[in-house]
């Protein structure tokens, strides 16, 4: 029986056993695809470091410099609605060098991360604790698919609405081929932009969905470990020692897992305040593009895909933020209603101890200075009415219309 091409999508079942770091295998086939995972074997790293430049200057060089280039010297072929859908682009790939590369840099606080978590997943022991895990694997997996479909289907939608008018769909600076020449070099000249452009969707797709993975991961087994203080002491075949242990045991888990928020607190302030600084810059041009300028039907889907991908890379990552400010409260409500009032001094000392550490929630922050939440994603984003209502009230729109 063949497996179907995305097996990690569903919950296996109960009777196969998965671990924490299953969640991250879409992730790292990513990039191990783009060259962040080297080989093992010597033999092959050379080859695979041949690779791993090749698209770190291609994604990270080439297409910002490309698109950047052609506004000096085609800048004066360029119509309104063309110009704003590769300046959006553009403006993007500015983000987009400096939260790859920072993800490229850190990749092995991740591995670092899957290693610390992998001895939490033998404490699953019971069938809701197992269950639990199971959809965690498939959640963390799906959300990489989720990525993965939202940019391709903006680079496809703009490629094939371009080709079809004519024109290449970023423009970006060709010097082998020129796609005004004829139909073939028009393929050939948007091809090479869609391969370039896919290859800087990719790196955007790992620095935009690691850290929604890696919280769904913490998420997971907070709430398994709820379910374990939940149990505690309710087995009366175990001793008053064997019940602190269990206690100490998930203490130690709390702070495995806080440990690991810590070592991904860095990564993630650089890469998500790096986004906050772009996000209503990019929207707002969007919107601008929409509202003013395009009339395709295609280019406005286009430009509505492109809008709905760029409110993916922020919002579900602060939702997830939230919600694990909420875990924490969840946590610590449990903790306070196990059954520990008539349990020995130490026990109710160690609980007291826990009740405490947890009512710290773990909080994430966007370059030390705001809260990674929705309230702080929405201020940002509110820059977008900014542009808008600067083009509309300076009737920016008419001005271009008549330039052109």
């Amino acid at each position: 029986m063949k497996k179907p091409l995305f097996e990690r999508l569903r919950p296996v079942p109960l009777t196969k056993s998965v671990v924490s770091s299953d969640a991250c295998i879409y992730f790292y086939r990513a990039a191990t695809f783009l060259g962040w995972v080297p080989p093992k074997a010597r033999l092959h790293r050379w080859a695979y470091l041949l690779w791993t430049c090749t698209t770190m200057v291609l994604g990270l060089v080439y297409l910002p410099l490309g698109l950047t280039l052609t506004y000096v010297v085609h800048f004066d072929k360029f119509a309104a609605s063309e110009f704003l859908t590769s300046v959006q682009v553009d403006i993007n790939c500015i983000g987009n060098c400096v939260k790859a590369c920072v993800t490229f840099s850190q990749m092995w606080r991740m591995r670092r991360i899957n290693a610390m978590i992998a001895p939490l997943d033998e404490r699953c022991t019971t069938l809701n604790q197992r269950q639990i895990l199971h959809k965690m694997v498939a959640r963390g997996n799906r959300i990489i698919v989720f990525f993965l479909s939202m940019y391709i289907g903006f680079t496809t939608t703009t490629l094939f609405s371009s080709v079809f008018a004519g024109k290449a769909p970023w423009q970006v600076y060709n010097p082998l081929v020129d796609w005004r020449q004829g139909t073939r070099q028009l393929w050939e000249a948007s091809l090479l932009e869609y391969i370039v452009i896919n290859i800087g969707i990719c790196q955007e797709l790992l620095s935009d969905s690691y850290p929604i993975v890696f919280l769904s991961i913490f998420r997971g087994h907070l709430a398994i470990l709820k379910d374990r203080i939940k149990n505690l002491r309710c087995n009366p075949e175990l001793s008053e020692n064997e019940n602190y242990q269990q206690l100490v045991d998930c203490i130690k888990d709390y702070r495995t897992i806080v440990q690991c928020c810590d070592l991904i607190r860095p990564i993630m302030s650089a890469t998500i305040f790096a986004q906050f600084m772009l996000i209503g810059i990019v929207v707002g041009v969007a919107s601008v593009n929409i509202l003013f300028f395009t009339t395709s039907f295609w280019m406005t889907l286009s430009n509505i895909i492109f809008i709905a991908a760029i409110c993916a890379e922020s919002f579900p990552l602060c939702m997830t933020c939230e919600l694990l400010i909420e875990d924490c409260e969840s946590l610590a409500s449990g903790i306070f209603h196990s059954n520990w009032m008539d349990a020995e001094r130490r026990y109710r000392s160690a609980i007291i101890y826990f009740l405490h550490r947890v009512q710290q929630p773990i909080q994430f922050w966007a370059g030390a200075i705001f809260p990674i939440s929705v309230q702080s994603n929405i201020t940002v984003a509110k820059f977008a009415f900014s542009i808008i209502t600067i083009v509309n009230q300076m009737n920016l729109a008419d001005k271009f219309r008549k330039e052109a």
